[in-house]
């Protein structure tokens, strides 16, 4: 039997949570709350930011997938994860800060996603950078 082997740019996980990320922060924005519980720990200013971010970055995550150029595509998903690096950040530090050991999992889970989204953005601007050293700017 013979291994299929998928390649490309795109990690399933990375897809799964630009999808997450763009269908949660459309729906925060439309109107949908939160655990009452997480409202009452952070600022408004902050559950705003974490929306916001979260649907822009997503949407343009989801974007840079469709793009058939590979600079312009990078360049995109570079932008979407300064935003998937920002938004999880905002919000697991908030979370954090509120010193509440109920919120331990949850700030984790947000500063491990921050750092994963940054790592990946390290490799797109390394990968970014390889096309321009190379001139092919497809």
């Amino acid at each position: 039997m013979q291994a299929i082997v998928v390649t490309g740019r795109h990690r399933p996980h990375e897809v799964m949570l630009l999808v997450l990320s763009a269908i949660l922060g459309a729906l925060f924005v439309a109107g949908a709350h939160p655990p009452t519980t997480v409202q009452q720990l952070v600022d408004p200013w902050v559950l705003w930011a974490w929306y916001l971010l979260l649907l822009g970055s997503g949407l343009l995550g989801l974007a840079s997938i469709a793009l058939p150029t590979t600079h312009r595509a990078l360049t995109l998903e570079l932008a979407a994860m300064y935003g998937q690096t920002a938004a999880p950040l905002i919000y697991g530090v908030a979370l954090a800060s509120t010193g509440s050991a109920a919120v331990g999992f949850a700030a984790g889970f947000c500063l491990a996603w921050a750092a994963a989204s940054a790592w990946r953005g390290w490799q797109v601007w390394r990968s970014i950078r390889a096309l321009r050293q190379a001139g092919d700017r497809q």
